[in-house]
């Protein structure tokens, strides 16, 4: 019966002109980010510590030939006795994203800082100071955690996930690639 209904499935979509690929937009791709991923750090003891948690991501595709970019929107928090103080973080990466079939997901590799500022601008040279640490917990989560997954609870989206072998970066899009 399960071969009865992909057959079906993939006869409609193949009417329909859509069965070599389908796209995942930005909009998808930082919805599904903001929604799934949650990205806390807290270091440190009473007196001496950071917290960092990501309150906004934007995503643009494209922009350079199979490129990603992820912007962060990042508070921080710095404790010490001397000059506590809370920033706002952005961060800017680029990477390339890749599909894992195994797992109907999307993961990035290559991942390079491209920019880093702060907010409010006098705290660029204390946020200097804890930018290592700070970029390699991003650096770690978004090279570890899929960037979007399609969900496979989802008819549409199950049968999707079975076709697709890669994914092919264009500008606003992703293109899930059903034949190699």
């Amino acid at each position: 019966m399960k071969i009865i209904h992909f057959a079906v499935a993939l006869l409609i979509l193949s009417l329909t002109g859509c069965v070599s690929q389908y796209n995942i937009t930005e909009a998808e791709l930082e919805g599904y980010l903001s929604d799934e991923i949650h990205f806390e750090v807290k270091e440190g003891n009473q007196l001496f510590g950071i917290e960092m948690r990501i309150n906004n991501i934007d995503v643009s595709l494209g922009h350079k030939p199979e490129m990603m970019s992820v912007a962060a929107l990042s508070v921080i928090k710095v404790r010490n006795p001397l000059m506590p103080f809370k920033a706002e973080m952005k961060t800017t990466f680029e990477a390339k994203p890749w599909y894992d079939a195994s797992n109907h997901s999307v993961y990035l590799r290559e991942l390079k800082l491209v920019e880093i500022s702060s907010s409010p601008k006098d705290f660029d040279k204390a946020i200097q100071q804890f930018s290592p640490q700070v970029m390699k917990f991003l650096t770690q989560f978004l090279e570890t955690q899929p960037v979007y997954v399609l969900d496979i609870k989802e008819s549409n989206q199950a049968l999707l996930a079975e076709m697709t072998k890669r994914i092919e970066v264009v500008p606003g899009k992703l293109k899930l690639i059903f034949d190699d």
